[in-house]
């Protein structure tokens, strides 16, 4: 498994959460996966990828099959992924609710609850991988939030002649290309081989 903790910032949509779905399946085949996301989007992300491995997924929705999680609560939300992770090993941590912690809880709890949560992850085996959507909070918000990670990512979208077109932009000088196009395939999104190679090469510092 990678030692990198990484960020992404993606622009709105489904995609940011898929491509940290699929990384988190290629580093650990134990996921714990704290998601904001609606219910159907999270079903199709993982049917996309035909993932086999162990998954719990804590959100603020209530739903079957879900553990539910009180966002307005912070030590809810660290017991909820203590627990969650109990009978996982070297699992990986997927946070995809940071813009709606920072919208109830500001910055500095965030921000601090942010670093408590990956020290705490790393003490279990895991690594954390975080999401957040680039517009949801303010610049400040989003480059401290930013801080605490080892590798950071921005996903960008635009609609060109009635199609859209999405780049990976990799924050590390350990990729050789730093903008790479994304394909998507329906919820599937492509991760390139060249920042799995960077991600690997973090280790190597470790």
């Amino acid at each position: 498994m990678s030692n990198s903790d990484i960020l992404l910032i993606s622009d709105p949509g489904y995609e940011g959460s898929s491509l940290l779905f699929n990384l988190a399946s290629r580093l650990s085949p134990n996921i714990v996966w704290i998601a904001s996301e609606p219910p159907a989007i999270i079903n199709a992300i993982i049917r996309s990828y035909n993932f086999k491995g162990k998954l719990c997924i804590a959100t603020p929705k209530q739903w079957k099959g879900y553990n539910f999680v009180n966002l307005m609560n912070l030590n809810e939300v660290s017991i909820a992924i203590s627990k969650a992770g109990e009978n996982m090993d070297r699992f990986i941590l997927l946070i995809s609710v940071i813009p709606e912690l920072l919208l109830i809880h500001g910055l500095e709890k965030t921000y601090l609850f942010i670093l408590n949560t990956i020290w705490k992850i790393h003490n279990q085996g895991g690594r954390t991988l975080a999401l957040i959507t680039k517009g949801a909070q303010s610049r400040k918000d989003e480059i401290m939030m930013s801080r605490p990670f080892s590798m950071v990512f921005r996903l960008k979208k635009d609609l060109i002649d009635d199609t859209w077109k999405r780049w990976l932009i990799v924050e590390s000088p350990c990729v050789s290309k730093e903008v790479t196009p994304i394909d998507v395939e329906d919820y599937k999104v492509s991760i390139p081989e060249s920042v799995m190679e960077a991600i690997a090469s973090i280790k190597k510092f470790k």
